[in-house]
């Protein structure tokens, strides 16, 4: 039996996309838990295996806690996550490839 984890790649909507959303779609995101981006469409207990586009963290809805292992992320802990977001700018270095800067409106109004 092949256990190998397919990979979804989300769309990443273009800059000219998200210019034309209406003032009333614009800023209505929800924090991710790995790089605290507004990028999850829904709250995140909602957002079921969701992938941010920003760090590539897989949503799983199932964590009780940063440390405990993710089965969505490869065993990967959130707290690992985050600590290689910070690092180098995605959840881990094979995802890398895939991510993108936060668009303005993805940006926390107490982001420093």
């Amino acid at each position: 039996m092949n256990r190998n984890k397919k990979w979804f790649y989300p769309e990443v909507n273009s800059v000219e996309e998200i210019q034309n959303q209406s003032e009333e779609q614009k800023g209505k995101g929800y924090p991710c838990p790995c790089c605290g981006y507004l990028t999850l469409p829904v709250p995140q207990k909602e957002a079921m295996a969701y992938i941010c586009p920003v760090c590539f963290w897989e949503n799983d809805v199932f964590l009780q806690s940063e440390t405990e292992p993710s089965d969505e992320n490869h065993s990967m802990p959130l707290a690992e996550a985050r600590a290689n977001f910070r690092r180098f700018g995605a959840c881990c270095e094979q995802m890398l490839p895939y991510v993108r800067k936060p668009f303005p409106e993805e940006i926390p109004k107490d982001h420093s």
